[in-house]
């Protein structure tokens, strides 16, 4: 087979028939040949990726440092060869690392194809006249109650109305992101991004389940991608990385033979031959001594990043590296596809449709059908195990492409080049690494001049000493007694100050030798100091920042220091965002596939710890494309950093309850905040109106229970007056028969008559009486229950 006359890679322009093993494999082979090849227009070399990362893992290199250890490149020997690290930029690179993962990120998942939209629409619609035709034939709703209830659900199909897809789609990605641990793989992607420049992850389906996999830089090499910052970009990707067997068989179980498994265990080909033997089987013994690739003669575009120490082996090239672990190399490439475009007519309407079909369809002239033939891209992958295990050779089960453009697609590979124009990054570590280098040096002499520093010396003079006394027993005496012991009177006993007194010579002196570097010691701490400085001021991480704030500093100016140091950075949050968002929705379509043909049941765990079974039917979900819609904006983080003041205050001001407070710390997004908010605001509204009815009520009954109180005091003093008008008259009455039955006796009438009368009717005089204050009492003991039912309702 011929090949192109690009770099010998073999033709992609060919029937999917024609593209066998042997074509798969030549593939794969060309990715192994070019996974050496680090040159790249967008992208550092490996060599200064890995020095940038060594640097915040506390190694330097020295050849990286010459030009500023021994910037006039003399060679003497007071040169330093190696100097201690000091991660000075480390703590500044954390306040980043930590805010990052403070960070808000909300996303939202969206169904972005037309035809879906549509249906949401219709949907949509439909229960707007249904909730407003249930309004309507609710006849027990007043207009005031009418009219909230129409905001409510205005609110809800403005804010919180979701399609089933959507909501789905939203619990299914949060879901996996707690699966998964995605954030803690976006913040180790982070690190990458203020490192080297760049950060990259991988989406595929193993087991059968969507994964998600942050790329070492060190290991991803990117081939024709023109300009482009976007890794996605990219014809050929090729990921070289050693993994133990253990992971090997966990990764590819369903692809491997048992020949295979057996060469993984044996550190064996396939052929049944050692990977570190010839084709006599004999062993070479070199293998084992890899000579490392010398930087200062090798350029950046063929550097190993396991060579870059004396300490370490080149293991480029080998199926295993000295530790027993397998050469994996993933490759990834873009072919060509052929395609018909199909022209065909509708029976019912006579409207011309088109239509895509692969390159296997006959077209039908006899139903009016035409065709156009075109070639579009194709994303393959194939794996190459230890020296000739080959697996995965396919078209990518995932093309990621779009309706509107057939011939889009990648390889599940989403990242970001945090460039300029098309030019090699310059990253934070980049910005800071002249001045860590910088620090080291100066904090190198300034341990040297520590050394030198030998402080107060005190001069000895051997002719006062005293006679019998040895240097060690003066000293004894100095340090152990504090005093310096002469012998003033001692005679000198050489050259002409024989016999003369050695205390009359004229050798009189301080008898201490200054021998301190104080100041130098000093000018070194403050250059350190200005140092450190410098590095926070161009890196735009402020002390304030780090939490170092002095007593003298106001609110507004440590808030004003912190705002502008944040909008130094904010680039590389924003980049980081986007390489987020992009990546989100390359796992959806990644999940999109893994649960096509099955339901996939999970619990899903809500905000407040409790759990939902949720089942989702695969077919169903992967009918449409979905879409990320995120809201980081700067007043959103301005109101989450202020929360905690806000909710002190509504907690104060009754505008919020405790549980409520609790939910909103709990609750990730802001748009649910401020629907929690707002929800919460309504219920308090409500129960104020409810309190305020309430109160009314209770007072109109007391109005209510004070007027039948006076009604019935007022009956009861009619009644009481009636009773005794009734009892006047009937005194009237006996009154009047006594004067007629005094008259009658005085007129000679039958007496027995009389006096019978006038006791009958004295005895219905007395009982009148009794029945008059039984009454009476009653009607007092009716009134003070009364009094007690009112009392005890308005104390209710």
């Amino acid at each position: 087979m011929a090949y192109n006359a690009i770099g010998g890679f073999p033709p992609q322009q060919l029937s999917f028939n024609k593209k066998g093993k042997k074509w798969r494999s030549k593939c794969v082979d060309f990715g192994d040949d070019h996974s050496l090849m680090h040159y790249h227009l967008t992208r550092k070399s490996v060599r200064a990726m890995k020095i940038n990362y060594d640097l915040l893992n506390g190694k330097i290199h020295m050849d990286d440092l010459k030009v500023i250890v021994n910037p006039y490149n003399i060679e003497a020997s007071f040169i330093p060869e190696n100097i201690q690290h000091y991660p000075v930029i480390n703590s500044k690179l954390e306040v980043l690392r930590g805010e990052e993962s403070k960070r808000t990120f909300d996303f939202k998942v969206i169904v972005t194809n037309p035809n879906a939209v549509s249906e949401i629409e219709e949907e949509k619609n439909l229960q707007v006249n249904a909730m407003l035709q249930q309004l309507v034939m609710d006849g027990s709703m007043d207009e005031e109650s009418f009219n909230r209830e129409m905001e409510k659900q205005a609110d809800y199909f403005t804010y919180e109305y979701q399609d089933k897809r959507e909501v789905r789609g939203n619990l299914l990605l949060n879901h996996y992101m707690k699966e998964l641990e995605m954030s803690q793989l976006f913040n180790k992607g982070f690190v990458d991004a203020y490192t080297v420049g760049e950060e990259a992850y991988i989406c595929d389906i193993v087991g059968g389940e969507p994964y998600l996999e942050k790329i070492n830089p060190l290991k991803m090499r990117v081939i024709k991608s023109g300009a482009s910052s976007y890794i996605e970009d990219a014809d050929m990707i090729v990921l070289e990385d050693y993994w133990n067997p253990g992971r090997v068989i966990d990764t590819f179980w369903d692809q491997l033979s048992k020949k295979d498994i057996e060469a993984l265990e044996n550190t064996r080909s396939s052929t049944g031959s050692s990977p570190y033997a010839d084709s006599m089987d004999n062993i070479d013994s070199r293998y084992g001594f890899i000579p490392n690739v010398n930087l200062s003669t090798v350029g950046d575009e063929a550097i190993d990043p396991y060579s870059l120490f004396d300490n370490q082996d080149d293991t480029s090239y080998l199926p295993y590296d000295m530790n027993g672990n397998v050469r994996v190399l993933r490759v990834y490439w873009k072919s060509r596809r052929q395609i018909k475009k199909v022209k065909s007519y509708d029976p019912e309407t006579g409207e011309e449709e088109f239509n895509f079909y692969p390159e296997t369809y006959y077209c039908n002239p006899d139903k009016g059908e035409e065709e156009q033939t075109f070639w579009i891209n194709e994303a393959w992958e194939g794996t190459k195990i230890g020296a000739d295990i080959y697996v995965n050779m396919r078209p990518r089960p995932v093309q990621y492409n779009r309706l509107s453009n057939p011939s889009r697609c990648h390889f599940g590979i989403v990242g970001s080049i945090y460039n300029l124009n098309g030019d090699e990054p310059y990253s934070l570590v980049d910005i800071m690494k002249p001045y860590s280098y910088l620090y080291d040096i100066f904090h190198d002499r300034l341990n040297k001049i520590l050394a030198k520093n030998m402080g107060k010396i005190i001069r000895m003079d051997l002719a006062k000493t005293p006679k019998g006394w040895d240097a060690d027993k003066w000293l004894y005496y100095i340090n152990v007694n504090g005093v310096s012991v002469e012998d003033s009177f001692k005679e000198g006993s050489v050259g002409m100050a024989t016999g003369k007194l050695a205390g009359a010579m004229n050798n009189a002196s301080s008898g201490v030798i200054d021998a301190s570097l104080g100041n130098e010691i000093q000018q070194y701490i403050n250059v350190l100091e200005w140092i450190s400085t410098k590095i926070g001021e161009l890196a735009g991480i402020s002390k304030q920042r780090e939490g170092q704030i002095s007593n003298r500093e106001t609110v507004g100016g440590v808030e004003r220091a912190t705002l502008q140091s944040s909008l130094i950075t904010e680039r590389l949050f924003f980049t980081h965002d986007s390489v987020k968002k992009r990546v989100l929705e390359c796992f959806l379509e990644t999940t999109k596939i893994a649960i096509r043909g099955r339901k996939k049941k999970f619990d899903y765990i809500l905000n407040d710890g409790s759990k939902k079974l949720v089942e989702i039917d695969g077919d169903e979900f992967a009918e449409c494309d979905y879409g990320i819609v995120v809201d980081n904006s700067n007043g959103t983080m301005e109101l989450n950093q202020k929360l905690d003041t806000l909710a002190q205050a509504a907690l104060q001001n009754q505008l919020l309850d405790f549980s409520s407070i609790m939910k909103l710390y709990t609750t990730t997004s802001v748009a649910e905040k401020q629907r929690m908010i707002e929800a919460n605001e309504r219920r308090k509204r409500e129960e104020a109106l409810q309190q305020q009815q309430q109160a009314q009520q209770i007072q109109q009954a007391q109005l209510q229970q004070q007027q039948q109180i006076a009604q019935m005091k007022a009956e009861q003093e009619y009644k009481m007056h009636q009773e005794d008008n009734e009892v006047k008259i009937l005194v009237a009455q006996i009154n009047s028969k006594a004067e007629a039955d005094r008259m009658s006796i005085m007129n000679n009438d039958a007496v027995d008559t009389a006096t019978l009368e006038r006791e009958k009717l004295s005895e219905n005089a007395r009982q009148f009486n009794e029945n008059l204050a039984l009454q009476k009492k009653k009607q007092a003991d009716d009134v003070r229950i009364q009094e007690k039912k009112v009392n005890a309702a308005l104390k209710k």
